[in-house]
């Protein structure tokens, strides 16, 4: 019996020890990550305040250098600054906003050569560096309990939240989109690229629930007859879309189609795979095929990539007035390698079809436009979309370049009308 309660007292000692140690431990943990994030914290206003020098420091200069230094800090420190508060457990809403405004502040900077009018750019800048000192001065007293490094891992998380938070997260946010839109509206392209994304340009006629099931029934025939649950999007999604799901013999799925016009926005399905491996260009056929009954005429195939049960096929848009290719209105199209089914379709980038305007085509002389050991292989015209989010018709270059008996092959996108760069990458 005594020793019974030797190994009870024993045990219960034990436990207890165990116990305080890893309540010890959990402390220190959540101390060492308190501390952690007061540092993010502190480092993140240090470098507000230097981004608000940055600012200022532009509105210095007329003479060049000076001016592309100054805008140079603006793109590292907003970066920075950015860096920071997207890694800090505050009020996601906020965080984003604010994100969104030093993102659109750094950018501004960087392509602030491209605007022939520099008051422009002095006004602009002038009004955020007041915003920027505005929202230091309400990030210092909405920060001020948090750079104590005493902050538990669950007060970490209300801030997260918004749960029991002494300050206003949503004030602030608010104050920051104000900000945004009136330092830095979006431009034209801009807009219009938001509008595209959201898919507001679409006109079509809405269909009915059981018209875009038919429809689905009628693109993927081997799934016809499954059982389907059709649900419409959530109220605050951008468009509004049916989401359908299917289950049939061991192959399950989902399709999504918007309300306006019937499009097939996704397909996804899933089921095993047999051994059996069909030819390439079989594959290659019915996937065409079946863009073509699914009304996706104006496409060509632009790449091939292939796993261990399918290919990967992306088809690109050919507008019809220069023959050019769409790189942004793109089709991602998934053929099984056994039957040659589509078991993966995304026309989210095609449903977005971009307005394209009539461009003038300078004419090129590549041999002078190149340095001598520089050869144009392949030559096409395609519409790309430069870092203002324009798309622009451009001249789509495949190049070899030798140096020392080194060949290596490059993509050169050059402008048709402005002889513009747009792009130069390097292939493996």
């Amino acid at each position: 019996m005594k020793k019974i309660i030797f190994v009870l007292c024993y045990s219960v000692v034990a436990l207890s020890i165990f116990a305080y140690g890893k309540t010890t431990e959990s402390k220190q943990l959540s101390y060492l990550l308190s501390g952690q994030y007061a540092k993010k914290m502190t480092e993140a206003s240090q470098k507000l305040e230097e981004l608000d020098t940055a600012v200022q420091k532009t509105l210095l200069f007329n003479e060049k250098e000076g001016f592309d230094e100054a805008r140079e800090d603006i793109w590292r420190l907003s970066s920075d600054v950015k860096n920071s508060v997207g890694s800090l457990p505050v009020d996601r809403g906020f965080s984003n906003a604010w994100m969104n405004y030093l993102g659109r502040l750094g950018n501004y900077a960087k392509e602030a050569d491209r605007l022939g009018d520099k008051e422009e750019y002095h006004q602009a800048m002038t009004k955020a560096s007041f915003n920027l000192r505005e929202m230091a001065d309400e990030w210092q007293v909405a920060t001020r309990d948090l750079v104590s490094g005493e902050v538990t891992v669950e007060g970490w998380q209300n801030q997260l939240d918004s749960v029991d938070v002494d300050h206003d997260w949503d004030e602030m946010r608010e104050t920051v989109k104000q900000y945004t839109e009136s330092d830095f509206p979006l431009t034209a392209s801009e807009s219009n690229a938001l509008k595209k994304k959201e898919l507001q340009m679409l006109t079509d006629q809405k269909v009915t629930r059981e018209e875009a099931v038919e429809h689905f029934k009628t693109l993927f025939p081997e799934v016809s007859h499954s059982s389907v649950v059709v649900e419409n999007s959530q109220p605050d999604a951008p468009y509004p879309f049916y989401h359908i799901r299917f289950a049939e013999n061991g192959t399950v799925g989902y399709i999504d189609i918007t309300e306006k016009g019937g499009h097939v926005l996704s397909f996804l399905s899933e089921r095993s795979f047999s051994q059996k491996v069909q030819s390439y260009e079989f594959i290659k056929d019915q996937g065409e095929r079946f863009l073509k009954e699914a009304g996706y005429e104006d496409v060509v195939l632009e790449e091939a990539r292939e796993n261990d049960t399918s290919w990967h096929f992306v088809f690109v848009r050919v507008e019809p007035v220069y023959g050019a290719k769409v790189f942004s209105d793109a089709i991602h199209l998934k053929v099984a390698k056994d039957t040659g089914g589509i078991i993966g379709l995304d026309a989210m980038e095609y449903i977005q079809k971009e307005e394209l305007d009539r461009q003038p085509i300078t004419e090129q002389n590549w041999e002078t436009f190149f340095r001598p050991h520089v050869t144009v292989v392949e030559e096409e015209l395609a519409y790309v979309e430069n870092d203002r989010m324009d798309q622009r018709l451009a001249h789509y270059l495949t190049v070899t370049l030798d140096v020392n008996d080194q060949i290596d092959t490059y993509v050169v996108v050059v402008d048709t009308e402005t002889e513009e760069v747009i792009k130069t990458e390097k292939q493996p």
